[in-house]
């Protein structure tokens, strides 16, 4: 790793830490995830294991433009690991919040752009039998000078064969706010769907301004989901009576008739709604997967703005701007520096 000149911490976490480096050899700047053995990444065995595990996923999902490029990976002795991969900026969550953790919504049309590009790597991931397994706003880089958008962070990923038959899948995947009811229910065979529920919760709080469902904890969050959209739709998918927790009190609580999702976004286009509803579909069988969102109607309205292009610079930042300077002073700059 004599190559890199660190250049500044990036983020720390429980795996591992994310540093900006330059590499001496091209003069590139990159992202330099250190992973270490031990807590959540195992000692031994298991710490090759989940390091080989992002590095695979990484490398299947290389070349796609809305998809985190790996350059290089070194496993040490000692229990230690380093991915080395392009640096895309900073985390949407980050862009689009001050440090107090003020947001206000985006414009549709913004948010349609941003939502385009993550669909696209979804779909791009899903061809490829890789799920991510914790989207979320944190986990997507935002190059407000180049315009693009990535999904980051494959430390939950997995490769599966999405329409196939699978091993069981560790149920306690995804941050909480993002999980897919089916996980937290308590499924092992879940598929693609858990990214695309992510992904709908995403959207939400691109066009609210705040998480849809921030949840206190596994029963909570359920129970604000289940207050939200209904029941029917869950308790009507065969799979659910074998769902371990599936006969819990929770699941036998009077829940709405019908969705209220609407009632949170009554200003959000019928186009529009109509993804938000399919990626939040409670019933993992009905819930639109990335490359069936793409083709909804609410894309093709952008379709002429949208082709050959990423996520115009100058209109994201003065979008986010305007969206949140009346409230949040100094983020505007922020975002525009």
């Amino acid at each position: 790793m004599e190559h890199y000149e660190r250049l500044g911490k990036i983020a720390d976490g429980a795996s591992g830490t994310v540093y900006k480096a330059r590499d001496r050899r091209t003069g590139e700047t990159v992202a330099i995830k250190r992973l270490r053995s031990g807590g959540g990444n195992g000692d031994g065995d298991a710490f090759r294991e989940t390091f080989l595990r992002e590095a695979r996923c990484l490398e299947a999902c290389r070349g796609h433009p809305s998809l985190v490029s790996l350059r290089t990976a070194h496993l040490l002795d000692g229990g230690e690991a380093f991915l080395v991969m392009e640096y895309a900026g900073r985390s949407l969550a980050e862009v689009l919040r001050d440090e107090d953790g003020h947001r206000r919504p985006l414009p549709e049309a913004e948010a349609r752009r941003l939502m385009r590009r993550l669909l696209e790597g979804a779909a791009a991931m899903h061809a490829r039998s890789v799920l991510h397994r914790d989207l979320k706003p944190d986990n997507i880089l935002l190059d407000v000078s180049g315009g693009t958008v990535k999904i980051c962070d494959f430390g939950l990923s997995r490769s599966v064969a999405i329409s196939g038959e699978a091993p069981p899948l560790t149920p306690g995947v995804a941050t909480l706010w993002y999980r897919a009811p089916e996980v937290i229910l308590g499924s092992r065979d879940y598929d693609a769907g858990v990214d695309t529920w992510a992904l709908g919760c995403i959207m939400a709080e691109l066009l609210a301004g705040a998480p849809l469902f921030p949840g206190r904890s596994e029963m909570d969050q359920l129970n604000r989901v289940f207050d939200t959209l209904g029941m029917q739709d869950m308790a009507s998918w065969p799979g659910f009576a074998a769902l371990p927790r599936a006969g819990s009190g929770l699941c036998q609580r009077p829940r709405p008739p019908t969705s209220l999702l609407r009632e949170n976004f009554p200003g959000l286009s019928a186009a529009g709604f109509d993804v938000l509803s399919g990626l939040l579909a409670c019933r993992p069988d009905r819930r639109l997967a990335a490359a069936e969102a793409l083709r909804c109607p609410w894309f093709a309205e952008g379709a002429a703005a949208a082709v050959n292009e990423a996520v115009p610079a100058d209109q994201l930042r003065a979008s986010c701007a305007a969206a949140m300077a009346a409230s949040v002073p100094g983020v505007a700059e922020a975002i525009i520096a």
